[in-house]
């Protein structure tokens, strides 16, 4: 079984983004390194902890090394996800590891039960991955949340589990 592996280990952007209205939006996160382009999907619950990972492992690396991986600067990449928007593969596996050697965050994204097996890997600066978790939590909060039960609700509204049913909410 041969497997798919690609690797960007000096990427020029590396952003989160979604696509779709609603509790139908879909995730992504894109890569781009020179003219290699790569789109991944990804649910919103594996966006929010890679998130939170990225800005665990920094805070811990920051904290026990002599790295400046510390929140320094905040500066947003705000553009649109790159088209066309055709993801390789939907990410089942999240790892995320500090290479303390290069001074480099490696984010891996995997898919083993496709065939043949796909895999991601992107080294980030600690700059470029605390601007990805910033993106990446404004991404998975854009969609309104119902004051009750915390459910993204959808332009036509949804049903709260909160009330039981007997009424719907809308913003």
């Amino acid at each position: 079984m041969e497997s798919r592996h690609i690797e960007f280990a000096r990427p020029d952007r590396f952003v989160a983004g979604a696509a779709g209205d609603g509790e139908r939006r879909q995730f992504y996160l894109q890569v781009r390194e020179g003219t290699l382009l790569a789109t991944v999907a990804i649910t919103r619950g594996q966006l929010t902890m890679l998130s939170l990972h990225l800005g665990t492992v920094l805070d811990q690396v920051s904290r026990l090394a002599a790295v400046d991986a510390a929140e320094g600067d905040r500066t947003l990449d705000v553009g649109p996800l790159e088209v066309p928007l055709f993801a390789l593969f939907t990410a089942n596996h999240l790892r995320v590891g500090w290479d303390p050697v290069a001074g480099l965050v490696r984010v891996t994204l995997a898919d083993p039960d496709v065939e043949p097996p796909y895999s991601l890997d992107v080294l980030l600066t600690p700059k470029m991955a605390r601007r990805f978790g910033t993106r990446a939590d404004r991404v998975v909060h854009d969609a309104p949340a119902c004051p009750l039960c915390a459910q993204p609700i959808a332009p036509e509204g949804h049903l709260c589990p909160r009330l039981d049913g007997y009424r719907a909410v809308q913003l």
